[in-house]
């Protein structure tokens, strides 16, 4: 994603505002960076003691930075609000998804050697009260990491633990000047957000059964493991029809809430064939929102593919491929009628997909 000639992680150890808690996590994948971090304001004493001891000769490198490219700028990602609509003419319905946007900038990098040794230390403070919050932090941080390593390999994993959101957090406790109020509010924070991912593994096991008998259940529990939740409520959390006819919405993602499907009461869906596209058309959004979550700077693969011209630059007809390719269909047009955007996706994008799905761990079969 983005310039090749682009190292975002040179980028930031020459930015002499990037916090220290950043600087840790590049010290710790990059350790042809060590004298820049050495040199960097922000790198506070227990950070330049690990560097020390696990690559002595960083303080006498010569140091020549190479010149840094200017960013790619992305394009739209949709994750914020929504992800646009899905035709679907059977039984006079429509499916849609209501289009959001969000800008983001270019991606990180992994380039260097990784750093062998022992962990980066976060700073430490002598002042009892900022000691004792940040020990409740560090209680708090294991518990959780804990918690989400239980949903490795799940591709709903990104919205459900939230990580780049935590990661503020440890941004936060890395802080070498943090205050004991600042100390006590992330602890704070730490603990519900700890508390809310408890939460939602005890109701995703609790709905991790097709409790509906249904296709479109079954489809949904087998790729979230009940992470993924499903309402048949569609005529009302869709939203109004854009049709000019006026039919009922079969389906939607909404914004607010990546994480659960909104279709048409089971008694108004379109069976078979037709159905299982139609969910798997949504999973897809779902799959792209937690692509999107998982970045640093929330570009997703997904929208990069789209840029580059992949699903005629739209990723409503990626989801259709992404349907597609996984129940291995060459047509959009069934025995109730005609779905999607009216493209039938390429070979050479199919394989696309199954490369970007392994990258999100989106189930194909």
């Amino acid at each position: 994603m983005g310039d090749q000639m682009y190292d975002a992680d040179l980028a930031a150890i020459q930015n002499p505002h990037t916090p220290p808690a950043q600087l840790a996590d590049i010290a710790a994948r990059r350790g042809d960076l060590h004298p820049y971090i050495l040199n960097h304001p922000g790198c506070y004493p227990q950070l330049r003691e690990w560097i020390a001891r696990v690559n002595p000769g960083a303080a006498h490198y010569p140091m020549t930075p190479a010149p840094i490219a200017s960013p790619r700028r992305s394009g739209v990602g949709c994750f914020l609000i929504g992800c646009g609509g899905v035709a679907l003419l059977a039984f006079g319905f429509v499916a849609v998804l209501f289009i959001g946007a969000a800008v983001s900038s270019s991606g990180g990098s992994d380039d260097g050697p990784a750093v062998q040794g022992p962990a980066v230390p976060g700073p430490t403070s002598d002042d009892p009260a900022v000691a004792e919050a940040l020990a409740l932090f560090d209680a708090e941080q294991a518990r959780y990491h804990e918690l989400a390593a239980q949903l490795e390999g799940n591709p709903a994993a990104p919205l459900v633990t939230r990580a780049s959101l935590f990661a503020n957090l440890e941004q936060g406790r890395a802080d070498p000047k943090i205050t004991a109020s600042g100390a006590a509010n992330i602890a704070q924070e730490a603990q519900a957000h700890r508390q809310e991912l408890e939460q939602r593994i005890a109701d995703a096991a609790a709905r991790s059964t097709n409790t509906s008998g249904s296709l479109s259940e079954a489809l949904i529990d087998e790729a979230g493991a009940g992470f993924i939740d499903l309402v048949w409520d569609a005529d009302t959390a869709c939203g109004e029809s854009t049709h000019p006819e006026g039919w009922p919405v079969a389906g939607c993602v909404t914004g607010s809430d990546p994480l659960t499907i909104h279709l048409a009461p089971a008694d108004q869906s379109a069976g078979g064939m037709q159905q299982r596209v139609l969910v798997l058309h949504e999973l897809a959004h779902v799959y792209q929102k937690a692509d999107a979550f998982s970045q640093d700077d929330y570009v997703s693969i997904a929208t990069d593919l789209v840029e580059q011209g992949y699903f005629q630059g739209s990723e409503e007809v990626m989801a259709d491929c992404y349907a597609l390719t996984y129940t291995n269909q060459w047509t959009l047009v069934f025995e109730d009628g005609a779905f999607g955007y009216g493209y039938v996706c390429s070979e050479e994008e199919r394989h696309v997909i199954r490369d970007w799905a392994a990258q999100v761990n989106a189930p194909l079969p």
